[in-house]
């Protein structure tokens, strides 16, 4: 079972905020919200109930249910209560999940018609080889039939080829939505090729800024703002810097300093963290570089988009061009060869 989903996290989230900063314990608060979690983590929910029935802190709670709920979660509402603004706490949540719904709506937004047409331009295909099965048989009507519907067709190759490819695509998709599979594997590939790494460098940003600006908004020392904020990105390439930032934040560089001695950041979100360092606004600055890479990924998976789009056109394109010098062949100048011999 997967973890709970950033719609239902941020429905519950906001109004956990609201309703804690009306005046309501954390026992009340969360029996009053916690239907809007859902109904596949029932039992997660009740556990949860109890412990805090018993006098458990939410953070302790939460953290027995790790198939419930994700650990960013987890760490933020621990350092909402050790700070005391547990309160604040959901509520920057509420917003860090707003934005990823936003994210992943967008990016499904920009790849669903390149799929799409993808899935169309398969059938047609498909359809192409199936009328050239039958039309080009062995050219006696009783062999149609065998020659469309053989184990040695084209078709039924083909037909073969694509139930392989569809069932392999459908669960990777299954284990990734079941949280199975490791995705960060996947988006680390990605965000090394040349030409498409950036849309999804720049929405690893967007969650590493948004996560920074939260947990140092919280009053989080400086080693755990990191801490969580790289964590947060999900993407291999910022995740191999954990340990040197970590390292220079223990020796007592400046955020700046640590960023940028990785050579792995934007200058432009290096820069405005120097910035903000020096005026001592680094929760505004890096919520609004949070919006800005949020932005950038967003038009960036459009043109990759548009891109995949003129591949698939392309390639059918040139399938099209194939099959009617093919059909040419067979039906024109296979004939008049015929007649002429």
């Amino acid at each position: 079972m997967p973890t709970v989903s950033s719609k239902r996290l941020s429905s519950f989230c906001r109004q956990m905020g609201v309703s804690l900063h009306a005046g309501l314990d954390t026992r009340k608060a969360f029996g009053t919200c916690k239907h809007l979690l859902g109904k596949g983590h029932t039992a997660s929910l009740s556990l949860i109930t109890n412990e805090l029935e018993e006098g458990s802190t939410l953070y302790e709670c939460i953290r027995q249910c790790p198939g419930t709920f994700p650990s960013l979660m987890s760490m933020m509402v621990q350092v909402g209560e050790l700070s005391g603004k547990t309160e604040a706490a959901f509520i920057g949540l509420a917003e860090y999940y707003d934005n990823r719904v936003a994210l992943i709506r967008g990016f499904f937004k920009s790849v669903t018609w390149p799929v799409l047409q993808f899935v169309i331009a398969t059938g047609v295909v498909g359809l192409v080889l199936f009328i050239m099965g039958m039309l080009l048989g062995n050219g006696e009507a009783g062999d149609l039939l065998p020659g469309w519907l053989s184990d040695n067709s084209l078709f039924s190759k083909y037909c073969g080829l694509m139930l392989v490819f569809y069932g392999f695509a459908g669960g990777i998709g299954y284990g990734v939505y079941m949280q199975w599979l490791n995705i960060e594997v996947f988006v680390g590939l990605l965000s090394q090729l040349p030409g498409v790494k950036h849309p999804f460098l720049n929405l690893a940003m967007s969650r590493f800024c948004w996560t920074f600006s939260l947990v140092h908004n919280a009053g989080v020392d400086a080693e755990r703002c990191v801490d969580m904020a790289i964590k947060s990105s999900g993407n291999p390439v910022y995740l191999k810097t954990l340990k040197p930032v970590l390292d220079a934040i223990r020796n007592n560089d400046d955020f700046y300093s640590a960023f940028a001695q990785t050579n792995t950041y934007p200058p432009d979100f290096l820069s405005s963290v120097m910035t903000a360092e020096q005026a001592g606004t680094i929760s505004e600055s890096l919520w609004r570089e949070a919006t800005t890479f949020r932005t950038k990924a967003e038009s960036q998976l459009q043109w990759l988009s548009k891109i995949c789009t003129g591949f698939i056109y392309g390639g059918v394109a040139i399938f099209i061009i194939i099959m009617i010098f093919v059909f040419y062949k067979a039906f024109i100048l296979n004939p008049i060869n015929t007649i002429l011999g």
